[in-house]
């Protein structure tokens, strides 16, 4: 049997440049965006091919060792690809279970194994398969997710805007909602931007506050005593009476801070 599967590793190894080129011509037709990057698909085709090969000859644990290495690093290659998605990737997977399919059944009943024997066969390619789909998908997923980090760090990061009205003081209007990622930047940016203007009052507008809650209320209280502590006195604008009494009947107060029902209020205290 271990001959045999040699032989077909090989057999299947012969063939990695033809096998390429038919998977690159049918990608082509589908999606024609790959031409442009064929130039580096080609070779990575003929390059998983000989993968497929080589993992029919290990073990269990040296071929998830094998198809996890090359997973981790083609798949991280080609999720960096604009224009390349993990869906056009995956239609290729049926050409190879196809073809090595082809092979290792044509080859098997020349050399006459058993039914067993075929079985085994089929099962290990399956599971290399499944395992080259995993871990190319892996990296895939993980670049989405940092891209998905960094758009939703950048829309935080835009969604806390501060704009001055002299050079002691300076507006903040929150508008929306207000979730971690956006809180988190709350904190962060205001506190440096308060520094870096030596801002002597900094006026935080509710008014296009989608909604007041707990955490709401904690981020705001935060951010009120950091602002004290780095020498910025707070003010509060915008307190509707829909934020009043979700603050009364969540048994908050904003204190000693100063606030105010409008923007207009809140300017002319601190001017």
């Amino acid at each position: 049997m271990k001959e045999l599967v040699i032989r077909l590793s090989d057999k299947v190894t012969e063939n990695a440049e033809q096998l390429a080129e038919l998977i690159t011509s049918t990608q082509n037709e589908r999606y024609p965006v790959l031409k442009w990057e064929e130039e580096q698909l080609y070779p990575a085709r003929v390059e998983l091919v000989k993968v497929y090969a080589d993992a029919l000859k290990l073990d269990a644990k040296e071929r998830t060792e094998k198809l996890e290495k090359w997973g981790q690093a083609v798949g991280r290659q080609f999720a960096q690809k604009e224009g390349i998605t993990l869906d056009m990737m995956l239609r290729e997977v049926p050409e190879y279970r196809e073809y090595i399919g082809t092979v290792l059944k044509h080859e098997g009943l020349k050399s006459g194994i058993s039914a067993a024997e075929m079985y085994e066969l089929t099962t290990a390619l399956d599971t290399i398969v499944n395992d080259v789909v995993y871990f190319f998908s892996l990296p895939f997923v993980q670049y989405e997710k940092e891209l998905l980090m960094q758009t939703q760090a950048t829309i935080a990061e835009l969604s806390v805007p501060i704009a001055s009205i002299n050079d002691k003081t300076a507006v903040l209007p929150l508008i929306g909602v207000m979730d971690y990622n956006r809180g988190t930047a709350l904190q962060e940016k205001v506190l440096k931007e308060a520094v870096r203007l030596s801002l002597e009052h900094l006026i935080v507008d509710l008014s296009g506050l989608q909604t007041t809650d707990t955490y709401v209320a904690q981020q705001l209280f935060i951010l009120f005593d950091s602002l004290a502590l780095i020498g910025t006195v707070p003010v509060v604008s915008g307190i509707t009476p829909a934020i009043a009494q979700t603050l009364i009947s969540l048994g908050l107060d904003f204190g000693s801070i100063r606030s105010f029902a409008t923007l207009k209020q809140a300017i002319e205290y601190v001017t």
